[in-house]
């Protein structure tokens, strides 16, 4: 890991972090209009592995560019599922 990089999720955690540049989102439909990420969204083991409480299994250790439409969705769906999930947001600057 390098000092750029943020710390891997943990488990139940999702970290947030700012898109490098101008990245477009990572849903399909959304990547052909050309719709900007405006987060980069990347998932620590939300579940334990193949039991029905577990979500996005596939994503879990991967970083995806999410516009804000993407993401209020796969939050909302991670929420529901899973209600300890703990969303570390790096977007904005601590208050201070």
């Amino acid at each position: 890991m390098t000092e750029d990089q943020p710390p891997a999720p943990g488990h139940d955690e999702i970290i947030v972090t700012a898109p490098d540049g101008r990245q477009v989102c990572h849903s399909r439909g959304h990547a052909r209009l050309g719709v900007l990420a405006e987060v980069v969204v990347t998932f620590g083991e939300l579940g334990t592995r193949w039991q029905p409480d577990a979500v996005f299994q596939d994503c879990w250790g991967h970083s995806y560019a999410m516009c804000a439409e993407c993401w209020q969705a796969c939050r909302e769906v991670a929420q529901a599922r899973r209600p300890a999930l703990v969303v570390t947001d790096t977007t904005t600057a601590p208050a201070g």
